[in-house]
């Protein structure tokens, strides 16, 4: 008897529903029973006990990084359902499975590459079906054109939203992760998102990392060369229409420039970049329909795999180069290359609390040709739109540090940050005995706080809508803010302290984490609390490097 046609919830619904959990386990299940180039692999659960699964395809049995790099296959990571309201990426990803493994697609493809599918991220979250989630607002310009059946929602089934949580890692889904991210190293990582906002002509926006772009040069050059070849292979190839990420920086008035969002690490695609990683974030448009936004999302995938299989040299010889870049700055730091740390400008609200801003500039003459509508189309926040129109506005996507320093070649570090450190695939090592070091330090002049939208959520019962962000959803999580003064010492360290070396692949990410002023470390995300006093030192100091004796002066 022939194998009955493995078919995604979606597709077998024509699109009317979305995959539970529990039918996308099974899906892979199936798969996996019917190829020998499927491998499921679990590797962690879910707040609430759901199987977090990764679906490794690849030939030669070629399911470990140990074989992938001994058969030097380029690897790349996708993931998808982050945010288990946008569920496009989930549907596409088991679907392309399927056609890599059953159907002569992945035939040129799968003998260069091991691909890593994380087809539902947010497990707990997706099962919180609702038709009411992420309903289409054109008024407030949010929602979705939803499949009837209802989707999941942002957060996930504790609250956490997972793409504001890679630095902090509060949620065990992120934490999983981190080991899958660090145990494969990835030479491109995809993240499938969907977004609404601004009215515009595309059918997916996408985006790579962001901050520190000088810094990592290497890297970002490849990473935007990648991204607007495959724009334009998937133009080609498939007809959709795509463009850098953003919104309109004036909504209402396509002329005022086109803006992309912050360069906070607790994004996921700018904590890669960090890690001297390529990264593609996508974004399918919440205004068009369901089977348009799966289409679109697979044309991008499948042209991501393929570029990666073309180009695989230049993949490789990106990530190295800056990798060992990162580790020898670590080995031999230089004053003069400086990591921003802070991307943000503080303002004071009404009531005089502490808020911040995290703007993007317009690099010289970078100029963005926008597909959109009429002005009154957009103004009346109607889509689509009379008339087709293109806007050619500046292009705000660069983004210049408040706060930077330069790269240590280690911290001493309170041993109480030990099992945070390991999450981040950082390298330590722990004093045996009280030590002397040379250290620049910080003391501590001023210490506020300030709230942090769309990080977490009170979770709304089974079968209840989420609230929209639109309705300003009620305070949950915060952050610390410190002002502080650089000062150098000699101090001795007791026994136990944690020695961070910066000559690691996690090296630029290091000083992010530990710096006092950081946008988004450890201090930012409340874990020094109780060890920060006004008018005392931070409890992280930076090793100063041994310096020769001035020359004799005769």
């Amino acid at each position: 008897m022939p194998t009955p046609k493995l078919l995604t919830r979606a597709e077998a619904t024509d699109y009317q529903e979305t995959s539970r959990s529990a039918d996308v386990v099974a899906f892979v299940d199936a798969l996996c029973a019917q190829t020998k180039l499927a491998k499921r692999v679990d590797f962690g659960q879910s707040g609430e006990g759901q199987p977090l699964m990764a679906l490794i395809l690849s030939d030669s049995n070629c399911f470990t990084p140990e074989l992938a790099n001994k058969q030097k296959k380029i690897i790349v990571m996708v993931e998808a359902n982050i945010h288990a309201g946008e569920v496009e990426g989930k549907e596409t990803l088991q679907a392309l499975a399927r056609d890599l493994t059953l159907t002569s697609l992945g035939k040129t493809l799968l003998d260069r590459l091991c691909l890593v599918f994380v087809p539902n991220f947010n497990p707990d979250g997706n099962d919180r079906i609702s038709k009411g989630n992420r309903a289409l607002d054109l008024k407030n310009l949010e929602g979705q054109v939803n499949p009837p059946g209802g989707v999941g929602m942002r957060y996930t089934g504790e609250g956490w939203n997972l793409n504001r949580d890679n630095m902090k890692q509060e949620a065990p889904e992120t934490r999983a992760m981190a080991k899958l991210y660090q145990t494969w190293w990835p030479h491109l990582f995809v993240d499938c998102h969907t977004t609404d906002g601004s009215i515009h002509g595309f059918d997916l926006t996408f985006d790579i990392p962001h901050g520190n772009a000088d810094l990592m040069h290497t890297s970002r050059g490849a990473n935007r060369e990648l991204a607007e070849r495959v724009s334009a292979a998937v133009k080609k190839k498939h007809g959709f229409d795509s463009f850098w990420y953003g919104n309109f920086l004036k909504e209402g008035d396509p002329t005022s420039g086109w803006h992309t969002y912050p360069a906070l690490p607790r994004f996921g695609s700018h904590y890669r970049g960090l890690l001297g990683r390529l990264d593609v974030l996508l974004e399918t448009y919440s205004y068009i329909d369901f089977p348009r936004r799966c289409a679109v999302i697979r044309a991008w995938v499948l042209e991501l795999i393929r570029d990666a299989a073309r180009y695989a040299k230049d993949y490789r010889t990106a990530t190295s180069f800056e990798e060992a870049t990162i580790i020898a700055r670590g080995k031999s730091p230089d004053a003069k290359e400086w990591v921003g740390i802070n991307f943000g400008v503080a303002q004071r609200d009404a009531e005089g609390a502490l808020v911040f801003d995290y703007p993007a500039y317009v690099l010289g003459k970078d100029i963005a040709a926008i597909n959109s509508f009429d002005e009154a189309s957009i103004q009346a926040r109607r889509y689509p739109g009379k008339r087709k129109k293109v806007y050619k506005t500046p292009h705000y996507r660069t983004f210049v540090p408040t706060q930077s320093v330069s790269t240590p070649s280690a911290y001493l570090v309170p041993a109480s940050l030990a099992s945070r450190l390991e999450g981040h695939g950082i390298r330590f090592e722990k004093l045996s005995k009280a030590q002397r070091f040379q250290v620049d330090s910080y003391r501590i002049a001023r210490r506020e706080q300030t709230f942090s939208p769309d990080v977490a959520a009170n979770v709304p019962p089974p079968g209840q809508d989420e609230v929209p962000l639109s309705q300003k959803p009620k305070p949950v999580r915060f952050e610390t803010i410190l002002t502080v003064a650089p000062e150098r010492s000699e101090r001795e360290f007791p026994a136990g302290t944690l020695k961070v070396p910066t000559d690691q692949r996690t090296g630029t990410l290091i000083t992010y984490l530990l710096e006092p002023h950081s946008d988004d470390g450890f201090c930012r995300w409340q874990f020094l609390d109780d060890s920060l006093t006004v008018g005392e030192l931070y409890p992280i100091h930076r090793v100063v490097e041994a310096t020769r004796p001035p020359l004799k002066v005769e």
